[in-house]
């Protein structure tokens, strides 16, 4: 015979795994730390650099992961030895970003190429480049093996996005990479003639792999705000430097992103248009680059970015909770465990783009929240997969970096393109 609980001993039992569930997110909620000082910044920051530029690697088809549980600290202290064993100074090419999508079980293109922009990205602004051969030299290789990759490999060309395929996050960040190198004129003079032709390539690809209603999702659906919001930014960036940027692309991409937006709480859908309320948590780390991209079109007020930046910084301990756990979209706000170092980079720059006088602020918070995720090798990792800490580690450095970055440029339909 089955039997039946009370009620009072259910409500025990919900109260008792609630109990427990909030006692392990509590544990995880560290206290807050000092705000780091100039010198802690820069410090971190080369550290950051020494760690990059010694984890590039040449990438080699390996075992896919699965659900791990309790052996997951093994695999990764084993994982971490053999990405280590198999690094040769001076030799490695690439820094791939590891998820757990992989096209017949490689590592898809779109996040090799996507990731070891990031990384170049970062290092590049890092200080002292010019007098740091080894970081210039890793740089190169990087270079010549996205350039090669966006050249001859199928699953980075230009396709309509109509199922999950990565291969925009590659193009758009080698893009991005790319259009910065040429103006910090650090690509190999081998390299530049690919490079100046790749970047209107990459322009007409991005045009390809629209959505439909406009703008950017790798999932193949509607909208992607924080896909799309990082994508803008960058296609602003091409037309201020010159580029022919499809003005019809560009609007559908920004009709489509205000859709996203709940206009009550400023929080953004994590698809499509928002249909009914956004939980500001759910959409803490996506807030602020799709706020960014608007704000810089005309699209939006410093109140409503201000809004954003806000969300971040209260949606942070439901991001931590996320952060370096297996799974994906999981939890009452389906919080990724990838938009952890993604909200970071983008609140930081959304930072620099509101009114000089709160900047401060800010920035020292959001100082202290990277202090407190910091690895004791001076890097960073939001996923269970060692080799994702060159690109956590690389996006907390432009977090860092955001004040001396350049700003996102102001956007208009104008000039022709």
């Amino acid at each position: 015979m089955r039997r039946i609980l009370p009620l009072a001993a259910v409500f025990a039992l919900l109260a008792h795994f609630a109990c427990a569930q909030n006692e392990e997110y509590i544990q995880r909620k560290a206290p807050d730390k000092p705000v780091p000082s100039e010198k802690d910044v820069r410090d971190a920051v080369q550290q950051g650099v020494k760690l990059l530029t010694g984890n590039q690697e040449q990438y080699q088809r390996d075992p896919r992961v699965g659900r791990l549980g309790k052996r997951l600290p093994a695999w990764q202290e084993r994982e971490r030895a053999r990405l280590a064993k198999g690094r040769q100074a001076g030799k490695g090419k690439e820094w791939p970003y590891e998820g757990v999508y992989r096209v017949n079980g490689i590592i898809p293109p779109g996040y090799r190429v996507g990731g070891s922009a990031i990384v170049c990205e970062a290092l590049a602004e890092a200080p002292g480049l010019e007098n740091d051969a080894a970081r210039k030299a890793a740089i190169g290789r990087s270079l010549t093996f996205m350039v090669g990759e966006l050249e001859k490999n199928e699953l980075l060309y230009g396709e309509a996005q109509s199922s999950y395929d990565v291969r925009v996050w590659g193009q758009a960040y080698a893009l991005k990479f790319f259009l910065r190198a040429q103006e910090l004129k650090i690509v190999p003079k081998k390299l530049a003639p690919r490079v100046r032709r790749l970047i209107p390539d990459l322009l007409e690809r991005l045009q390809t792999g629209e959505v439909r209603g406009g703008g950017w999702n790798y999932a193949g659906r509607g909208v992607s705000p924080f896909m799309t919001g990082a994508i803008l930014i960058t296609l602003y960036d091409a037309k201020a430097k010159g580029r022919k940027v499809d003005a019809k692309m560009v609007a559908a991409a920004i009709v489509a992103l205000k859709k996203a937006r709940w206009e009550s709480n400023g929080a953004f859908a994590y698809s499509g248009s928002a249909r009914r309320e956004v939980a500001m948590p759910g959409s803490s780390a996506r807030s602020a680059v799709a706020e960014l991209a608007l704000f810089r079109a005309g699209e939006s007020s410093v109140d409503k970015l201000r809004v954003a930046v806000e969300g971040f910084f209260q949606g942070w301990n439901d991001l931590l909770w996320r952060k370096s756990e297996e799974g994906t979209h999981i939890g009452k706000y389906s919080i990724a465990p990838y938009y952890f170092m993604f909200g970071h980079t983008y609140a930081g720059l959304a930072i620099e783009h509101l009114p000089k006088a709160e900047r401060a602020k800010f920035r020292d918070q959001l100082r202290q929240l990277l202090w407190r995720t910091r690895q004791k090798n001076g890097g960073w990792n939001d996923r269970i997969f060692p080799r994702t800490e060159s690109y956590s580690t690389a996006m907390a450095l432009l977090a860092l970096m955001a004040p001396q970055l350049p700003k996102v440029p102001a956007y208009s339909a104008g000039s022709g393109n």
